[in-house]
């Protein structure tokens, strides 16, 4: 399977090549690249690379500093099908696959994997349509035998969502990245887990979670750029599924031990100005997210220019909240992690307000340039640890990271004070006390 890319506008316009069988094109504005595109002055160097693995083939985001789109939603990685259109600098490119049959037969393309289908095998042998009802954007769409078989391998979902694996997932609830068929995105779905009998309390925090993302939403259906998009809610057997946006990155602690060095100063500001504008966010809408932590924070891109998504809002609570959430949270009930939450949040988690968030980002931050908790021989598995952040003072940042500027360690124990009102007025403030740490000379 040949892949042929075509530069339908931009400076460049006109221009085609060709990616043969296992073949890998890089695109960029450099002379040295396999496309060089030297006249788009709004490419990187190396802006994209498409790697052409028949059956399948991906694009992915070389870190660029515009980003790449592929059918008008930016992307890292994803798998590129038969007329998708990509957007990257001044230029745009349509993808179109090269096969031809052996006997003359007309071919189609699976939504799946993009392998070529002979019309001969459709609608028996194995490929079946989508409905079109399910796929009301494009109705000639079909898939093959094997990613029908794939799709009987997991749990039962919308016709124009295809799971391709599943993500994880725990007591409550698993995760999958899939596919919407019809606009050819990756997406991720969490449902209930069918494991397991979940109880009323659980299920009230999925819930939670669906609606807090659909109230977050911008007017005209947009998300925070720094909160996980939600996309679509819809009931399948009497199980929610939640539709939400596929981010291809780690959460921030896997994230930074996979750069085998100490998380750089000015990477850690870029995260924790990326988290504290959702925040921000998210309080101005009336909400609290009460489990902010690394592991909700998903990471990607380069290591010197990190982007975060928000994620997991199943403890966030309104600070006007409906009577039927206020019953999730009974007296002596505390939610979160216990590295990572505020005194405040320990005497009352029913009441916590932004300032509880606030601490929680300090702490965060804290632990992803240290691997420490801000409390000396803090252990949250041991006896003790709600007192120790209770009455203990916390660890100054240069103890661990002699490297750190006395501006972040201020801003740090800032965040981390006792009492809700000597902390960060907001989380805007926090933001922008760390803007000066961004730029890697900072010292």
């Amino acid at each position: 399977m040949a892949v042929v890319i075509r530069v339908t506008s931009g400076p460049h316009q006109g221009q085609e090549y060709l990616i043969d069988h296992r073949q890998a094109l890089l695109v960029g504005r450099s002379s040295q690249v396999n496309f060089p595109m030297t006249g788009d002055m709004l490419l990187s160097r190396q802006h994209f690379r498409i790697e052409n693995q028949p059956p399948l083939c991906h694009l992915m985001d070389l870190g660029s500093t515009n980003g790449t789109k592929v059918n008008g939603l930016r992307v890292e990685r994803v798998q590129l099908r038969e007329g998708d259109v990509i957007s990257a600098g001044d230029s745009q490119f349509v993808i179109h696959f090269s096969e031809s049959s052996a006997d003359g037969t007309p071919m189609t393309f699976c939504a799946g994997c993009s392998k070529r289908i002979s019309m001969a095998q459709i609608p028996g042998d194995g490929a079946s349509p989508l409905s079109a009802r399910s796929t009301p954007a494009r109705l000639d769409i079909w898939l093959c035998a094997e990613c029908e078989a794939r799709r009987a391998r997991f749990p039962r979902t919308h016709p124009d969502y295809l799971i391709e694996e599943w993500i994880g997932g725990g007591g409550m609830g698993e995760v999958f990245r899939a596919r919407q068929l019809s606009k050819n995105r990756p997406i991720a779905i969490k449902m209930m887990s069918s494991s397991c009998n979940i109880g009323e309390k659980a299920s009230g925090y999925f819930r939670r979670e669906i609606e807090v993302l659909r109230d977050l939403l911008m007017p005209g259906g947009q998300s925070h750029p720094s909160i996980v998009a939600f996309y679509e809610l819809f009931e399948i057997d009497g199980q929610y599924q939640l539709v939400m946006e596929y981010v291809a990155g780690k959460n921030a602690l896997e994230w930074t031990r996979s750069l085998n060095q100490p998380l750089p100063i000015a990477s850690a500001a870029m995260i924790g100005r990326h988290l504290l504008s959702a925040l921000e966010y998210a309080h101005s809408k009336g909400y609290v997210h009460r489990d902010i932590k690394p592991s909700n924070l998903l990471v990607f891109g380069p290591s010197h220019r990190p982007r975060v998504k928000l994620t997991d809002f199943g403890l966030a609570k309104s600070f006007d909240e409906s009577e039927g959430f206020t019953t999730l949270t009974r007296q002596g009930d505390v939610g979160g992690s216990i590295g990572f939450i505020s005194p405040d949040h320990i005497r009352n988690f029913r009441e916590t307000r932004a300032p509880a968030d606030i601490y929680s980002a300090g702490a965060t931050l804290f632990y992803l340039l240290t691997n420490r908790y801000p409390y000396l021989g803090f252990d949250p598995r041991q006896p003790g640890s709600y007192e120790i952040i209770l009455q203990n003072p916390p660890v100054p940042l240069r103890a661990f990271r002699p490297d750190a500027p006395e501006g972040l360690e201020r801003v740090l124990l800032k965040a981390l004070q006792k009492q809700p009102r000597d902390r960060w007025k907001s989380a805007q403030s926090m933001a922008e006390a760390l803007r000066p740490f961004t730029a890697p000379s900072s010292s």
